[in-house]
């Protein structure tokens, strides 16, 4: 059609996220995070004198803090892939025909039970950013609304957003991860990859179930597979 635009449209468009490397994530408007998975902890079994001092030690942990963080608490279908693996590789393994069906029909019990989403886990994540001004690629006024600086990533030099996003990060991690070990708490940084599927499962929530991630600095593959 004569005077029409060519659209071009990709997922990264609809999507916050303008590259995940380093162990980090970099978001559009030049902000970067980084995440924690956060250990659990059952507070119910503890003896009451135990709870008061996990409660104190939270409160000093939140008070202490000089930066804001949030807390996130996902719940989702637990993916039982490799364990569905390894019930294969037991089937193949059996010395019996009894011992096979057992097996295969154990297999198909774990399947349907995990179809009808009655096997929840849930992760708890602490997310740390430093936003634009933080990293000095802003100035301050750009957070003004009529002062407001829109920003073209792709024009940035990534290597020196991370570089100072590590600088900017990096204490903030330790300080909060050595809070929660006083919590009683074990908590470590998400990798590159692990956040990958943190967020493509959180885009695609219905491909979940055995999503691989493979090695990101392999562009000749595709990054993201799942077990469909």
């Amino acid at each position: 059609m004569a005077g029409s635009q060519e659209i071009s449209s990709s997922t990264q468009n609809f999507t916050e996220i303008f590259d995940i490397a380093n162990d980090m994530v970099i978001f559009i408007d030049g902000s970067v995070s980084l995440v924690l998975e956060v250990g659990a902890m059952n507070f119910g079994l503890l003896a009451e004198d135990e709870q008061d001092a996990a409660i104190y030690a939270y409160a000093g942990l939140l008070n202490a803090l000089s930066f804001p963080i949030e807390i996130v608490i996902r719940s989702h279908t637990k993916d039982v892939t490799n364990y569905w693996d390894n019930l294969d590789v037991a089937i193949e393994k059996a010395n019996s025909d009894i011992k096979k069906a057992q097996i295969a029909r154990y297999r198909d019990f774990v399947g349907e039970l995990v179809q009808e989403g009655n096997v929840l886990e849930k992760d708890f994540l602490i997310v740390i950013n430093a936003n634009s001004l933080d990293l000095g690629m802003v100035s301050a006024k750009s957070f003004l609304p009529w002062q407001k600086e829109d920003m073209d990533m792709s024009k940035m030099d990534k290597g020196e957003i991370y570089s100072k996003a590590q600088a900017w990060l990096e204490p903030k991690k330790s300080q909060v991860v050595d809070a929660l070990a006083r919590v009683g708490l074990g908590a470590k940084q998400l990798n590159t990859q692990e956040l990958v599927k943190l967020y493509y499962t959180g885009y695609n929530f219905a491909d979940a179930q055995g999503v691989i991630v493979g090695e990101t600095t392999d562009y000749t593959t595709p990054l993201v597979t799942t077990g469909k």
